[in-house]
């Protein structure tokens, strides 16, 4: 018995002072360590063969992490809220096309429609001219007409046939004058006071007019033809609202 653990402390001794003799031993025989760390932890925990097998190489790890979301990926994933919002095809559907724009009435649509429902208020007496003559003179302030209302006092009565003021409307383009008459709705007797005004002005101002046009929706005559007939041989033009775009 002494023998014995006298060669078991010596091969102990020569282990403790030599211990790459374990590490050649537990190389040629791995199941040896495998034995000894089942007897210190539960067998369960120890991976075996099949375990290592499964384990992820570096190059897997780096693909996982390539393609595995972040947590600001998960941040910038859409909610159920968000994913309410997304147009549907049924929305998209209903969204305006360009040709259904073209369609839509514009400011100038609108306020040739202003201008129309004043000159026929102002026709029969419910709004005043002014708010007519009001809505004429921007819209020729949108083709870059500014409208100057020159008042005159006519001391002979040249163009009413009694001395009275007489108020000119003009405007100046490109070095042109231009008398405008604004007129919620237009008398075949007008056009010869219209005319008269043009001589007139002329004569007090000096100032050759270039052009006679007269403004308006409505021309209270039975035979509108031959009222426009008649303007045109006293050189008056008669231009509605909605052809005021076409002006130079």
């Amino acid at each position: 018995m002494y023998i014995r653990m006298s060669l078991a402390d010596e091969i102990k001794k020569i282990l403790t002072e030599n211990p790459s003799i374990i590490a050649d031993v537990l190389t040629s025989r791995p199941e040896i360590l495998y034995q000894a760390l089942a007897k210190l932890m539960p067998w369960q925990n120890l991976a075996t063969k099949d375990d290592l097998k499964d384990l992820a190489t570096k190059e897997e790890l780096e693909e996982i992490k390539r393609v595995m979301a972040t947590k600001d990926d998960i941040k910038n994933i859409a909610t159920k809220d968000d994913i309410k919002n997304i147009a549907t095809k049924d929305d998209i559907k209903n969204i305006a096309t360009k040709d259904d724009i073209k369609n839509i009435a514009t400011k100038k649509d609108i306020k040739r429609l202003e201008v129309t429902i004043s000159a026929l208020g102002a026709r029969w007496g419910i709004t005043a001219e002014d708010v007519f003559r009001q809505g004429i003179v921007e819209l020729l302030a949108d083709v870059g007409w500014k409208v100057d209302r020159e008042i005159t006092f006519d001391k002979e009565g040249f163009v009413y046939g009694y001395p009275s003021e007489v108020e000119i409307d003009v405007v100046v383009n490109d070095g042109k004058v231009i008398l405008v008459e604004l007129n919620a709705s237009l008398k075949r007797g007008e056009l010869v006071q219209i005319s008269k005004k043009r001589e007139f002005y002329e004569k007090v101002k000096g100032r050759k007019v270039s052009e006679v046009m007269v403004v308006t929706p409505f021309i209270d005559d039975r035979n509108e033809e031959r009222v426009v007939a008649i303007a045109n041989s006293l050189g008056i033009k008669i231009v509605k609202p909605s052809e005021l775009d076409s002006q130079d």
